[in-house]
């Protein structure tokens, strides 16, 4: 399965998701497609991680993502958040971060001194998450997603547990960090207590249909798949695909709001 391939369907999955996102309260049936829909965002995390390995140019690539995280901010604010538009950042925001992180991981395994310290970045956009510094569709699990990819390809087992972690990563850490903030309360004479963390709600038991997308991505050829010969001709098409999640939420939205 070639990576154009691989687009196609996280498109369509991308579609799928969002359809039942914004219809399934008008009509229940439609809600199987918010299933269908865990599959798109592993297969865009796969193919950013992919790119990274591949292109010619990583800086321009980046600059590419952030492009259209600024050009998708307002369709992906009208569909989720009108009220407030920069409340929750879209998904080109943590595809970008993603990629910014294992670049400077990369970079850091690289080198003598630092390869040692080369958790450093994912660490650093993991606390700006917890913080609430930032807020992007998905968020930090993106990032471990990411981190996964790159450090387990071609391992099979590690990356499927590797996903469960980073879309479960909350139950994961969650007694680590009320440890590390208990020994800083103690240091500082305050009290705190460690709580159990919340119930599994129903979004994260539905967000195991993720797995799918494992399916997929083990049957990837590392080929780039039938694109345009020309140069103008696959610009085009890579730009197609940058532009289609803009433009169907979009379309979505004038869809729901004639509908209402």
């Amino acid at each position: 399965m070639s990576a154009l391939a691989l687009r196609i369907i996280a498109c369509v999955c991308m579609l799928l998701d969002h359809i039942g996102y914004c219809f399934a309260g008008r009509w229940p049936f439609l809600e199987p497609l918010r299933w269908i829909g865990r599959i798109a965002f592993p297969l865009y995390v796969f193919l950013i991680v992919n790119g990274f390995r591949h292109t010619s140019n990583r800086l321009r690539y980046a600059l590419r993502l952030m492009i259209f995280a600024v050009i998708s901010q307002i369709p992906f604010a009208l569909l989720t958040h009108p009220a407030n538009m920069l409340g929750k950042l879209n998904v080109f925001v943590t595809l970008l971060l993603a990629l910014l992180t294992v670049w400077a991981t990369d970079e850091m395994r690289k080198r003598r001194y630092t390869k040692f310290l080369c958790f450093l970045p994912t660490l650093a956009v993991y606390l700006f998450y917890y913080f609430g510094l930032i807020a992007s569709d998905y968020g930090m699990k993106g990032i471990f997603l990411a981190m996964v990819f790159y450090l387990f390809d071609g391992n099979r087992l590690l990356t499927a547990f590797g996903m469960l972690v980073s879309f479960y990563h909350r139950f994961v850490l969650h007694y680590p960090i009320c440890v590390a903030v208990f020994l800083l309360r103690r240091m500082q004479g305050r009290a705190y207590a460690i709580k159990p963390p919340s119930p599994v709600s129903t979004a994260e038991i539905i967000q195991l249909f993720c797995l799918l997308s494992l399916v997929f991505i083990f049957l990837y050829n590392g080929k780039k798949g039938r694109t345009p010969t020309s140069k103008a001709g696959a610009k085009a098409l890579q730009l197609g695909f940058y532009l289609f999640y803009p433009v169907h939420m979009l379309l979505l939205f004038a869809i729901r709001r004639l509908l209402a």
